[in-house]
């Protein structure tokens, strides 16, 4: 069998645990190991309204551009499609195709939608996006 013995020799320490075996008895003639700072808080003088203050933080730094010897990369410019646009033919079509797949409700709904009682009355302007609608309920277009 080994016996350990440990002797600590910090004064502040045992009138620490002291005071804590005093705490947890209930002994009410305690004190605090230290008693609370109370800091008074300091005066501040009210800024008059005619004094101006910043509300904008200060501006970042602007970083200065690459030496002239170096020439800068030239940035690819990068192709841009255009929206397709479709024909009154090619609508007319997908919309008698979902007639055919037995979508005659989903076709009317959606010219309820766009104010219109058949294709033939939908405006150029219309054609683009109605058609995008016609391939969301099944339309080859």
């Amino acid at each position: 069998m080994l016996e350990m013995k440990i002797t600590i020799e910090a004064a502040e320490l045992a009138v620490a645990v002291e005071k804590l075996a005093d705490a947890i008895r209930g002994n009410p003639n305690i004190l605090p190991l230290d008693p609370p700072q109370v800091q008074t808080p300091v005066p501040v003088a009210p800024v008059p309204a005619s004094v101006a203050v910043p509300t904008q933080p200060p501006a970042m730094p602007v970083p200065t551009p690459p030496p002239a010897s170096v020439p800068a990369a030239p940035t690819p410019a990068l192709p841009v499609a255009s929206a397709p646009s479709y024909t009154l033919d090619q609508i007319s079509k997908a919309g008698a195709a979902l007639v055919d797949a037995g979508k005659m409700e989903p076709l009317l709904g959606l010219l309820t939608k766009y104010g219109v009682q058949a294709i033939t009355q939908l405006q150029p302007a219309q054609y683009g996006v109605f058609a995008t609608e016609l391939r969301a309920l099944g339309a080859q277009i």
